[in-house]
């Protein structure tokens, strides 16, 4: 299928959706780092052995939809950019998705949520690594 672009409307450069700033620091907030000089497979299985949890395919599939809702908003809807509200999207997805889940997959999302949002909490104020 022929675009007319595949610039991100999410921020001003003129790059590729998967390579925009703001889905950028959107992964490395939840921990997943991507190897871009990788086949796209390949990327997939260096990220889920980096990312240490069980529920990565999870948390991965969760942050993609978001950053696509998030971006069909600024188009559609007249939304702003903002990465409060894409957590709070994600942070709401995730749940609605615990609710579903197997008790243990269920028990794991929610301690990796916990820790996702201390972790960053400490590092905001300065008492440990960003």
């Amino acid at each position: 299928m022929f675009l007319e672009s595949y610039s991100c409307v999410l921020c001003v450069e003129e790059v590729e959706e998967l390579d925009c700033p703001f889905a950028q620091f959107c992964w490395i907030f939840l921990g997943i780092q991507w190897d871009n000089s990788l086949l796209p497979l390949e990327r997939f299985i260096l990220a889920k052995q980096h990312f240490g949890c069980v529920t990565f395919r999870e948390v991965m599939i969760i942050a993609c939809c978001t950053t696509l809702e998030h971006r069909n908003s600024i188009i559609f809807n007249n939304g702003h950019l903002s990465f409060t509200a894409w957590l709070r999207s994600f942070e709401h997805e995730l749940k609605l998705v615990v609710l579903r889940a197997k008790p243990t997959v269920a028990a794991k999302l929610t301690s990796w949520l916990s820790s996702l949002f201390l972790f960053n909490t400490l590092s905001a104020l300065g008492l440990g690594p960003l």
